[in-house]
């Protein structure tokens, strides 16, 4: 397979010579990852983000906070945290969605995506989701410290707040609520109902059974440590 070895556009080249995109800004038609690489990599296939590891273009936990601060340059906490549970690439890859898209930086696809100025889009979409949580959390955010302020923009960003119609988990408006009122038995209401999510539930009976890829699990009990004080 073969290194990035020019960014400098939007199409990327490879060491092979193969241009990762069209330009209409498409993955290359020509990408086939069982006959060669073409700069995409593919985060479907585990060979593929462990040579993104390798070769120092993928990085989780705090290799990607060090990883970001050379493209980015300083961070907030917030984004320190945020980075530390999403992980960040310098090369694009396609995402493990059912329907894969092109992704690079902190998870950034659609407007967010620009392999030729990660900065920006990383700011942007940090910038757009802290607007969101702002919105979401009102006066709880407001109250809270950076570190609390940084677990609810990972919550938000992966996208733990809100059932897909729209609607805020139950949880939420229980945290508004215990925030408002700084009663312990609030807040470990909301603590409960926080737990009470089927994908949640379903990670820790995974790691019972001695089960595997459990990052998600990690970063949920590392916000839930954040903001109830505990976690399960």
């Amino acid at each position: 397979m073969a290194d990035v070895i020019n960014t400098s556009t939007s199409k990327f080249i490879d060491s092979f010579g193969n241009t990762v995109f069209t330009d209409e800004g498409n993955v290359n038609p020509s990408y086939d990852p069982s006959t060669g690489f073409t700069g995409v990599y593919d985060f479907n296939k585990p060979s593929h983000v462990t040579e993104a590891m390798n070769k120092g273009f993928y990085g989780t936990g705090e290799d990607a906070v060090r990883l970001a601060e050379k493209v980015i340059g300083e961070l907030s906490d917030q984004e320190r945290l945020l980075l530390s549970h999403e992980g960040f690439t310098t090369v694009p890859y396609l995402d493990t969605a059912d329907s894969p898209v092109k992704t690079i930086g902190m998870g950034q696809t659609g407007g967010y995506f620009d392999p030729s100025d990660i900065r920006t889009g990383f700011k942007k979409a940090v910038a757009d989701k802290s607007k969101a949580v702002k919105t979401q959390f009102g006066d709880a955010y407001d109250a809270a410290s950076d570190l609390k302020k940084g677990a609810l923009l990972s919550l938000v960003y992966r996208g733990d707040t809100k059932f897909p119609s729209g609607n805020n988990h139950t949880w939420v408006g229980k945290y508004k609520n215990a925030i408002a009122s700084k009663d312990p038995i609030d807040l470990n209401e909301a603590y409960e109902e926080f737990w009470d999510n089927d994908e949640y539930l379903g990670l820790l009976n995974k790691e019972a059974a001695n089960g595997s890829d459990l990052g998600v699990l990690y970063r949920i009990r590392d916000n839930s440590e954040i903001l109830f004080g505990n976690t399960k």
